[in-house]
This record gives C-alpha cells, sequence and structure tokens, in this order.
C-alpha cells in the first residue's frame, strides 16, 4: 500500500485483522504498519500511539455495526436490533470486551457515537436523555456478556448455559423491563 492510500479507515481494517489473529496483547503500531506495507511513523499522521489506535478500532467497529441495523418501525425492534448486531460485532472479534473496556475515546468521538446511537431512538419517538439511558444499558449488557464469553473462564460459564441463549434472553427482559408501564 503506498502511503497516498494510508486513511484512517484502512488502519482500523488493518489493525482489526492484526487484532483477530494476534490478540490485543500483540496489537502494536509497528506491525498494523506492517500489515499496510507503510514504515510505522507514516501511521503517527493518522494514529498518534497505541491508545488512539485501539479508539479507532472501537470506533471502527461500532461504525460498522451502526451500519448493519435496518430501518425500524418501534424503538424496541431499533434497541434488539442494536443489541444483536452489536454482540455478532464483538463476538466477532478477538478481545472485543478488553478493547472496549480499555479504549478511551475523545470526548467528540463519543458525542457522535452518541448521537448515531441516540437519533433513531428519537426518531422513534423517545425522549434524548431515555434514549440515550436505553442504548448505554444495551451496550453495557452487550459488552458485559462478551467479556464472559471471551474471559478465562468462558469454557466453565458455556458449559453451564448457553451463552448465545442467555445473551439474547437477557436482551429481551431489558428491552421489556425498559417499555414504560402504561
Amino acid at each position: 500500500m503506498t502511503e497516498r492510500k494510508l486513511t484512517r479507515a484502512a488502519i482500523a481494517a488493518a489493525a482489526l485483522h492484526v487484532l483477530n489473529e494476534q490478540g490485543l496483547d500483540q496489537l502494536s503500531l509497528r506491525k498494523v504498519a506492517a500489515r499496510l506495507d507503510v514504515k510505522a511513523p507514516s501511521l503517527y499522521w493518522h494514529v498518534a500511539d497505541k491508545n488512539m489506535l485501539l479508539a479507532l478500532l472501537a470506533e471502527s467497529i461500532f461504525a460498522d455495526c451502526l451500519s448493519k441495523i435496518p430501518a425500524c418501525a418501534d424503538w424496541r425492534d431499533w434497541l434488539r436490533a442494536f443489541g444483536k448486531a452489536l454482540w455478532q460485532a464483538q463476538n466477532a472479534t478477538r478481545d472485543a470486551g478488553r478493547l472496549i473496556l480499555g479504549a478511551g475515546q475523545p470526548v467528540e468521538v463519543l458525542k457522535a457515537m452518541q448521537d448515531a446511537t441516540s437519533a433513531p431512538l428519537i426518531a422513534l419517538g423517545l425522549e434524548p436523555e431515555r434514549a440515550m439511558m436505553m442504548q448505554a444499558s444495551v451496550q453495557a449488557l452487550v459488552t458485559g456478556w462478551t467479556t464472559f464469553a471471551q474471559g478465562p473462564n468462558a469454557a466453565y460459564l458455556q458449559s453451564q448455559l448457553p451463552i448465545d441463549t442467555a445473551f439474547a434472553e437477557g436482551l429481551d427482559a431489558l428491552i421489556h423491563g425498559l417499555d414504560p408501564v402504561p
């Protein structure tokens, strides 16, 4: 890859490849640069350090997840689709729980992510504060289950209950619990 084609999207894609192949502890700017066939200093124009690389990677996974949510006629359906897309994305990414918990995002990125997740819920009739709380609750549930599913006790947990089913039932229970009582 030539430096002219070096973009944040290309860097995120290469970082995801390295992460899935080698794990979070082995992810480095040097390895991402090698994957892109550039020298590590070339990345510094786009990504200043490993923390920024982790934030870019988490943001990229999140944006890809949001792009997969179909149009929904009801906020419950949107939250369910969001939760399932996030669950699939995180389970397809090695060390996703650790990545998300360790990636400190710049405030402007957090705001953009908040707007991207709250806007569809607001359009479906929820108040902004309620939309924020609901989508954050779904993210917390998904990331918690991802951390269990990818953690050191995952095999034991899986032997005790089907993780995918437990997650799906938990997501449905959360969404049902968020429904205002008539």
